[in-house]
C-alpha cells in the first residue's frame, strides 16, 4: 500500500501543515460572536478547525467593555508548533497582553487621538466667531 500522506504533504507549503490562529464565526442572526481557533490554513473561516482556544464578544456589554477569553497554555503551545496568528487575532491579543501592540492598533488610536482634537477644538473657535459676528451686528 502505498502511503500519499508524504506526497500530499510534499506539495502542501514545503512539506508541514500549516496552522493558523484565526476568528471562526458563530452562527446567531444580527449578533456577532467570534472563536478563536486553532485551524488549518486551507480550511474556511467557519470551518472545522482543530481546538478552540477562546471566545471573542465584539458588542459592547452594559459596562462599555468587548470580552475576550482566551486558554493562555494552549496558545503558547500552538504557537510554539509554529501556529500564524491571523492580524485580527493578532491585534487582539496584543491588547491583551500577549503580544506587543500591533501596529495597526496604535495607528488607529492616534487617528481617534486626532480626530477628537479636532472636533473638540472646532466648536470652540465657532461659538467665537459668533459672538464677534454679533457684535459687529449691533
Amino acid at each position: 500500500m502505498v502511503h500519499l500522506s508524504s506526497f500530499l504533504l510534499n506539495k502542501y507549503v514545503g512539506g508541514r501543515v500549516v496552522v493558523r490562529l484565526a476568528l471562526a464565526g458563530h452562527k446567531q442572526a444580527n449578533r456577532p460572536f467570534y472563536r478563536i481557533v486553532a485551524a488549518y490554513n486551507k480550511r474556511p473561516r467557519d470551518g472545522k478547525y482543530i481546538e478552540q482556544l477562546g471566545s471573542y464578544d465584539p458588542l459592547p456589554n452594559i459596562y462599555n467593555e468587548k470580552l475576550i477569553g482566551f486558554n493562555y497554555d494552549r496558545m503558547k503551545h500552538w504557537i510554539a508548533c509554529g501556529a500564524q496568528p491571523t492580524k485580527p487575532v493578532a491585534k487582539l491579543l496584543g491588547l491583551a497582553g500577549f503580544f506587543p501592540l500591533h501596529p495597526m492598533t496604535i495607528m488607529e488610536a492616534q487617528r481617534k487621538r486626532v480626530q477628537t482634537a479636532l472636533t473638540d477644538s472646532a466648536p470652540a473657535t465657532n461659538d467665537g466667531l459668533e459672538d464677534k459676528q454679533e457684535e459687529v451686528e449691533v
